[in-house]
Parts: structure tokens; C-alpha cells; sequence
């Protein structure tokens, strides 16, 4: 139901269309959509409203990975990382990337710091396809 979702924000009156509470509605209808381009757009938009919502720089690089490329996505969560420094779904994210770029030594130190931060994150990485090049070490402690 996501194009109805879409359809309906159509109706919103236009001085209300940028707002953070429609932008995030909009950026969760293209995410269902697989509409990655658009989504980069209002996530970058949204990361400007509200730079303090780290949402928005994880849905960013989301979408630049699937518009664009895992690199640039990548580079965007470093330059994000330094800002939030204790969000564990950035370290996540970065160990995902750098276990698809074949950085196995990276991914496992990334992963190990988003543990430290929130251990609930090792469930996470048991079930992302992503990080299946490290299930067996993560089973084994990493």
C-alpha cells in the first residue's frame, strides 16, 4: 500500500510538504518502494532538518548504496561516525560494508565495537545476509 501511502502525502498542502513528519512518512514509502534515489534526496534533506536523528544518515547511506555505489555509502557513515560516536547502527553498518568490500579484519573490529556498545546488535549480525562471510566467527566469539 505503499503508492497509496504516496498518493495521500499528494495531499497534504504544499507549505507542509518539507516537513521532518512528511519527509520520514515519504522516506519510509520509498524505502518499500525500492525508490533509492528518491530516498537519498529526502534523507539527505532530512539529515539537514534533523542532524541530530542518526535515522537519517543510516537511510542515507542505504539509499546511496543501492542508487550509487557501497563506497560512497561507506564514505558517508565515516564522516558520520565521529559524530556519533556511541550509535552502535553505524558501526554495524560500516562492518556490513566492509565485509561486502571483502575487509573481513575491518568488519570483525566494527562489529566488535557496536557489541561493546550494545551487545543486542550480535543477534543482528547472525541474521544479515551481509555479514554472512563472518557468521561462523561470530558464533566463535568475534
Amino acid at each position: 500500500m505503499y503508492e497509496d501511502a504516496n498518493a495521500e502525502l499528494e495531499n497534504v498542502d504544499p507549505f507542509n510538504r518539507t516537513t521532518p513528519e512528511v519527509l520520514s512518512i515519504r522516506a519510509a514509502i520509498y524505502h518499500g518502494l525500492k525508490k533509492w534515489e528518491l530516498l537519498r534526496v529526502v534523507a539527505l534533506q532530512l539529515t539537514r532538518l534533523e542532524p541530530a536523528n542518526v535515522q537519517w544518515i543510516v537511510s542515507l547511506a542505504y539509499a546511496t548504496r543501492r542508487a550509487a555505489s557501497i563506497e560512497f555509502a561507506r564514505d558517508i557513515l565515516l564522516a558520520a561516525k565521529p559524530i556519533f560516536p556511541q550509535e552502535p547502527v553505524i558501526l554495524f553498518n560500516l562492518a556490513c560494508y566492509a565485509c561486502q568490500l571483502g575487509d573481513l579484519d575491518t568488519a570483525k573490529a566494527y562489529l566488535r565495537d557496536a557489541f561493546g556498545i550494545d551487545p543486542r546488535w550480535r543477534d543482528a549480525a547472525l541474521d544479515d545476509k551481509d555479514l554472512e562471510p563472518l557468521w561462523g566467527a561470530l558464533n566463535s566469539g568475534v
